[in-house]
């Protein structure tokens, strides 16, 4: 079963240079806004890692 993501948002992977700061920059949202979107247990993100 697909994953649906909350709407207006898009897939992205972390790269090796990204942070969750990084991230929530290229997107003009906050990084609490990042782990509440994603129900992150942690602010860490990983290489590979997918998310909305």
């Amino acid at each position: 079963m697909e994953k649906k993501r909350p709407p207006g948002t898009e897939e992205f992977i972390v790269g090796p240079d990204d942070s969750l700061n990084s991230i929530a920059l290229k997107f003009n949202v906050t990084p609490n806004k990042l782990v509440q979107l994603n129900k992150l247990f942690s602010r860490s993100v990983y290489t590979g890692q997918v998310r909305t």
